[in-house]
């Protein structure tokens, strides 16, 4: 996590910042070598610009070092959590550790952590708007079904659960297939 003072200096770098930076220094240098040089308020240009410039900077990192700092406890406290059947007891796992061939336990409720073939399911059903924009819930079963000659294949098979979809009716036990993005 940057520290105030980097992010300070980061402000400083943007590329308009740094035109108005030579500007500043631009306007300083032409009034001290000017025929007014000994006038003070002949520097005021370039003074304000320099002023205006580490002000604006000062802001910037304050607000985005608090920003970060609210973006780290907001995801501290999104943390998800899962049931995992590991050695024959129940565990409860954050969702990045669940791995290819956990056995996960999916309740009312539970969104689901990572592609899944249902191995127990009773009367589950599934929000999977997300994925294919159908606004239905849809029923999953552990049952696997014979494709029939002729007819199209299904989007989202009945006895897959995928990433990202919440359950919304019934329990049931899914076999990690795959995790994370590919």
């Amino acid at each position: 996590k940057p520290t105030l003072l980097m992010l300070f200096i980061l402000q400083l770098t943007g590329f308009v910042i740094v035109l108005l930076l030579v500007a500043a220094a631009a306007s300083i240098t032409v009034n001290g070598t000017g025929p007014n040089k000994e006038d003070a308020l002949s520097y005021t240009t370039g003074m304000a610009i320099f002023v205006i410039v580490i002000i604006n900077a000062g802001i910037a990192a304050w607000t985005e070092h608090k920003a970060g700092d609210a973006l780290e406890a907001l995801s501290k406290m999104t943390q998800a959590t899962i049931y995992v059947l590991r050695d024959g007891q129940e565990v409860k796992t954050e969702v990045p550790a669940v791995v290819r061939g956990d056995i996960v336990i999916l309740g009312t409720g539970d969104v689901v952590p990572a592609d899944m073939r249902l191995v127990e399911a009773d009367d589950v059903k599934v929000s999977e708007m997300a994925l294919t924009g159908e606004p239905d819930d849809v029923a999953k079963t552990a049952k696997v079904k014979a494709k029939k000659p002729g007819e199209p294949e299904k989007l989202t098979p009945e006895n897959m659960v995928f990433s990202g979809c919440s359950v919304t009716n019934g329990k049931g036990k899914g076999i990690v297939c795959d995790t994370g993005m590919k």
